[in-house]
């Protein structure tokens, strides 16, 4: 709730018992004129008099009816303010009359009468304080004119007692005035609270309900995780005894290829849960470019067309050349979940991927004959562990965590880029993306991208930091295997004392013993070797902050279990990148 709205609720709850208290003390309030009529009978003009009473009288029954309406009608907050308006009206139609009153029957040249008048006209004035205590509006309109219409008749009178006196109800609007706006002032101010405090508790229990379903999740992260990393766990363990026995070499070929479908799941799984941790931190920020919708939508399609045909499905694409403006890499992302979930969940028939132009956009669809989504678990399927079917094969390749739309979600709202689903439950589904056009003079032509860089042996020299020595062995082993100097270590220090000559990159874990982390040992290593250095943080971490620190540190980031082709395509890039600057 906004301010805006506060103070609509508040002038709302001020002023609706002021419509019920009007209704019920709409024939007490006729006695005030009615007593006016009776005791100025004699003394002033009856036709004069009597008129008055009649519009008096008819101001008072439309606001009868005024308040009668306003408890039929189902008013609110938002719907309130032609009400008020239609109140205040009366009240100055109300308050022009007795002060008009004031200037007419005051003057009579009875004493007593004249007192009556005067009395009566103060009692009003200063009782409409109550009124605007929590609307001055209210005041404004109706005790103010009486009040005033009293000094100008004193001063009328051209006597030096009657302008003192006028003096004196002058100070006294000005006091009551005071008065009516501390108090006005005061109660707002606590009603204000209130409203905010009730607000704040109304989020609180609203953001309690959050983190009970957030620990809910989390619980079934915990036996999500435990049992889908448990899989190719126990498969890997199967397999490793059974190349220990392998009759062939053959065999030993068909027993690594399932070796690597395992750790292959299990990186996918780990890949995903990285990309929910760094999406919870904001650390991915959209850079969209221009680039061809057409191009980018081929070379998916051919991508995925060797796992459709091996389940025998149809993957057709249709679409045209366009120039969108996205994220390239985010909207890569987002495809390649939608399309594996489109071949996961279909058993017969195809997928269709097109693009579609529409006024300043394009339509991105890519289309099914699966199994299809039950309405019930719609919203479902975009939050984290959730799954509308359980996944109908038995590959390892093919489980996950349930992550796949719910990474989709979140990347489609970082990128502000509208995502639909229609389904029907075994007949398909197709998720729909709307992507705003780009510029064709801003794409970059095909031929002007960056080519991957060649592999060469070259002998460079890197320091692996890692505090687990079975990671270093491993690391070891792999990079001297790939022709590298490595010189491999558990900490700074070590680190200083093994490798006094600059090496020509850094890979560190970021969870280190002692108090340095991956991040700060890099930046000791710079200050001794040079800022230049080039460093690779590897990590399992999914903590946010600890994601935030490396991404500001400008440190290039990959997850563990990384694996060998994406570590070997990154370290090249790294030296390529380091000897084009130099």
């Amino acid at each position: 709730m906004n301010a805006t709205e506060i103070e609509q609720r508040i002038t709302f709850e001020a002023l609706a018992p002021h419509f019920n208290k009007m209704r019920e003390w709409a024939a007490i309030t006729i006695l005030v004129p009615l007593t006016v009529v009776l005791v100025l009978w004699n003394q002033v003009d009856r036709v004069l008099l009597s008129g008055w009473f009649v519009l008096v009288i008819a101001g008072i029954g439309t606001r009868y009816l005024l308040t009668a309406a306003y408890r039929k009608q189902d008013v609110t907050p938002t719907t309130a303010e032609p009400w008020h308006r239609k109140l205040l009206l009366l009240q100055i139609y109300l308050g022009t009359l007795w002060a008009i009153a004031v200037f007419l029957f005051a003057g009579t040249e009875s004493v007593p009468h004249q007192v009556f008048m005067i009395t009566l006209a103060l009692i009003l004035g200063i009782g409409s304080i109550s009124a605007g205590t929590h609307w001055l509006p209210l005041y404004y309109s109706y005790g103010m004119p009486i009040k005033g219409a009293l000094v100008a008749h004193f001063i009328s009178l051209g006597e030096v007692a009657w302008f003192a006196l006028a003096m004196m109800v002058a100070f006294a609007i000005l006091a009551s005035y005071s008065f009516a706006k501390k108090l006005n002032s005061i109660v707002r101010s606590e009603m204000h609270l209130r409203f905010e405090t009730a607000d704040l508790a109304d989020q609180l229990s609203q953001r309690s309900q959050e983190l009970q379903t957030a620990i809910r999740a989390k619980s079934r992260t915990l036996a999500t995780a435990s049992h889908d990393f448990r899989q190719p766990l126990h498969a890997l363990s199967l397999f490793f005894d059974a190349l220990k026995g392998a009759g062939s070499p053959q065999e030993e070929q068909r027993i690594l290829r399932r070796i690597d479908a395992s750790l292959d799941a299990m990186r996918r799984m780990f890949d995903a849960l990285f990309d929910i941790s760094r999406l919870d931190a904001n650390i991915i920020q959209p850079e969209p470019v221009d680039f061809d919708i057409e191009f980018f939508l081929i070379q998916l399609s051919e991508e995925f067309r060797e796992k459709a045909e091996q389940k025998e499905l149809n993957l057709r694409l249709h679409t045209r050349p366009a120039v969108v403006r996205a994220d390239r890499g985010l909207l890569e992302r987002v495809m390649r979940n939608l399309i594996a979930n489109a071949i996961r969940y279909t058993r017969s028939g195809g997928v269709l991927i097109s693009a579609r132009p529409r006024e300043d956009s394009i339509l991105v669809q890519v289309w099914d004959t699966g199994i299809g989504i039950p309405r019930e678990a719609r919203e479902r399927v975009f939050v984290e562990f959730e799954q509308a079917h359980p996944s109908p094969h038995e590959d390892e390749r093919d489980k996950g965590l349930g992550f796949g739309l719910a990474i989709v979600h979140k990347l489609c709202e970082l990128m502000e880029l509208p995502l639909d689903l229609r389904s029907d439950e075994g007949r398909g589904s197709v998720f729909s993306l709307t992507i705003p056009l780009g510029d064709p003079t801003r794409i970059k032509h095909r031929e002007e991208q960056v080519a991957e860089p060649i592999w060469q042996a070259s002998g460079h020299h890197i320091l692996v930091i890692d505090d687990d020595r079975n990671v270093l062995n491993a690391m070891d082993t792999l990079l001297s295997r790939w022709k590298f100097r490595v010189t491999a270590v558990s900490s700074l220090a070590e680190a200083l004392q093994q490798s006094p000559e600059r090496p020509d990159l850094v890979l560190s874990d970021f969870s280190l013993e002692g108090s340095k982390n991956g991040v700060e040992v890099i930046r000791s290593l710079r200050q001794r070797y040079g800022a230049e250095l080039p460093g690779i943080i590897i990590t399992g971490t999914t903590s946010s902050r600890q994601l935030r620190e490396v991404e500001r540190s400008g440190l290039r980031m990959i997850h563990k279990p990384v694996s060998p082709a994406r570590l070997r395509s990154l370290i090249q890039r790294q030296l390529t990148s380091t000897a084009s600057a130099d």
